[in-house]
């Protein structure tokens, strides 16, 4: 499981870094998600190992446009190279009238369904191909989000000591249970989830929108492999430039990554001010005083692999 970064920037680009936009793709299966799509990610995209033909779902944060400028371009160019499998938009339900006018008014057909799903409207687990997304509500100049995405499409394998302590001979019936499918045998009704377990335990990672209030994520942070959260600002910058940003700053999130231990916590979204060559390094050690674990600081074109954990059960459980 794999977070590419394709735009790091905050309200504007500059030479360095495109405007926010982040990809996940998966290790058993080829479609990934898109998470926010400013201007230029279908260029960014260019540039990756991620192609558009297996784009599963976009899920946007909130309807600023550096978060959701890039849609109309990026699922226009899908339509002229003939996409036929439906795409999924999980976005605000003024970033969804956004995209539709702008086809209106351009006129603009697709060649596949888009099936909008209005953030406001969530009220549970979204599940898709690649992995269960759930929603968690920020607090911003405007209402924004942050997606919990958990990974699917683990192998399993099979508990074979168990099988044979259970008199249960090899056949079909086994590649159906490693399958995850509960089969019948001999007039028994074998559950999968007792004779088979996944060979890694699901990866999970969190990627917020923009977020002045990093505690409301305290209830979902339980587990989570990977914290990506914008850090706009150092805490200092923060105060100079004011609160009504709805802006965190590097130390508010490392302090709270650091009390619920965080495995990894990637920072990005950064203010212009801090692009260049040494730019950074005031919110690099402000976040590195406060938080002990994994540190990334995101750059365009940076992957972040996530560490596979233990298994879940040892085989002979």
């Amino acid at each position: 499981m794999k977070v590419h970064f394709l735009g790091t920037s905050s309200g504007s680009p500059s030479k360095q870094r495109n405007m926010s936009a982040a990809a996940v793709s998966f290790e058993n299966t080829k479609a990934w998600v898109l998470i926010d799509c400013a201007e230029a990610t279908q260029h960014a995209l260019l540039h990756s190992e991620l192609t558009l033909y297996h784009l599963e779902a976009i899920c946007i944060t909130h309807l600023h446009g550096d978060h959701c400028y890039g849609l109309p371009g990026l699922i226009s160019s899908m339509a002229l190279n003939s996409r036929k499998a439906p795409l999924k938009l999980i976005a605000p339900r003024a970033v969804i009238q956004f995209v539709q006018s702008c086809f209106t008014l351009t006129e603009v057909r697709l060649s596949f369904d888009l099936i909008t799903i209005a953030l406001e409207e969530i009220n549970d687990k979204l599940p898709l191909e690649s992995c269960d997304i759930e929603t968690i509500a920020l607090q911003h100049r405007v209402p924004s989000a942050g997606y919990k995405l958990t990974e699917k499409c683990i192998p399993r394998k099979l508990k074979i000591d168990k099988l044979q302590q259970g008199g249960i001979a090899s056949g079909g019936h086994y590649n159906l249970l490693q399958k995850g499918q509960d089969v019948e045998y001999q007039g028994r009704l074998l559950i999968s989830d007792d004779y088979s377990f996944y060979s890694w335990q699901p990866r999970v990672a969190i990627i917020c929108g923009d977020n002045e209030k990093p505690g409301l994520l305290s209830q979902m942070i339980i587990g989570v492999d990977l914290l990506v959260h914008e850090a706009t600002f150092t805490a200092a910058d923060l105060h100079k430039v004011g609160f009504h940003t709805g802006h965190s700053d590097a130390k508010r999130i490392a302090q709270f990554a650091q009390l619920h231990q965080v495995p990894m916590l990637v920072l990005t979204h950064f203010s212009v001010r801090y692009h260049g060559e040494g730019m950074l390094q005031p919110l690099i050690e402000e976040a590195k005083l406060h938080f002990s674990n994994a540190l990334i600081i995101a750059e365009d074109g940076l992957i972040v692999d996530i560490p596979k954990q233990k298994q879940v059960e040892c085989a002979t459980a």
